[in-house]
Parts: C-alpha cells; structure tokens; sequence
C-alpha cells in the first residue's frame, strides 16, 4: 500500500508538472495567436502602399515609353526589361516601410506605424480621391 501511494504521489507530481508546461504553452500560443490577430490591421495600409506605388511606378512607366517610342522603336525585350526594373524598384523600396508595419510587437506601435506611414504616403488622400473620381464618372 505505501508502494502503491508513492506512485500515485509521483504521477500526481508528473501531472501537476506537466499541466503547468502545458499551461505555459497555452499561454505562449495564444500571445502569438494575438499578435498574429492584431498585425491584420496592417494589411489595408500595406495594400494601398502596394497600389500607390504601383500607381506612381505605371505613370512614370508611360512617360518614360512615350519618350523612347519617340526616338525610336523599342522592342518588347527591351520593354519587358524596363518594366522589371521599375517593379523591382518599387518592391525594394516598399520592403522596409512594410516589414517595420508587419513587425511591430503591439497594437499601439502598429497602429502609430499605421498612422505615420499613412500620412508620409498620403494614403488617406488618395483614396478619398478615387473615391470621388469613381463617383464622378459614374
């Protein structure tokens, strides 16, 4: 009977001691399931970032094809090329603004990186400004 009690003494022990792991754990992931949850706020940002600088890269695109195209055919290889480049601009010049907003650790740094970057970009401009242009051509 005191063998027996020693062992249901020492699984209750290994119990407790793994309830309390798993309790760390639990913790652990749902911090991780929270900071995950909280830095979706930052997806609006990043797209209307994406989209104006898509915006701004197609405008300068054209200008830049029709001053060539003047002076001379451009071939599709050529093109293509300069089309690559400009993308590739854009996206290592978007990389740091969007790693800093999807990296930040609390919703009060991100919504503050949300804010600042939305007003370095003028974001909040452009789209009540499409929204009105898509209201007059309607």
């Amino acid at each position: 009977v005191d063998d027996l009690k020693a062992v249901v003494a020492k699984n209750t022990a290994m119990r407790q001691k793994e309830m309390i792991e798993a309790e760390i754990l639990l913790h652990e992931e749902t911090d991780s399931f929270c900071n995950w949850r909280e830095s979706l706020a930052a997806i609006p940002t990043i797209n209307q970032l994406q989209e104006k600088a898509n915006l701004v890269r197609e405008e300068e695109l054209n200008k830049c094809t029709r001053k060539l195209s003047q002076n001379g055919e451009i071939s599709d290889k050529e093109m293509e090329a300069v089309e690559r480049l400009s993308r590739g601009i854009v996206n290592k010049l978007l990389h740091g603004p969007m790693s800093h907003l999807r990296s930040t650790d609390n919703s009060k740094d991100q919504q503050h990186a949300i804010k600042e970057l939305s007003a370095m970009f003028r974001l909040q401009d452009d789209s009540n400004s499409r929204g009105r242009n898509n209201r007059k051509r309607r």
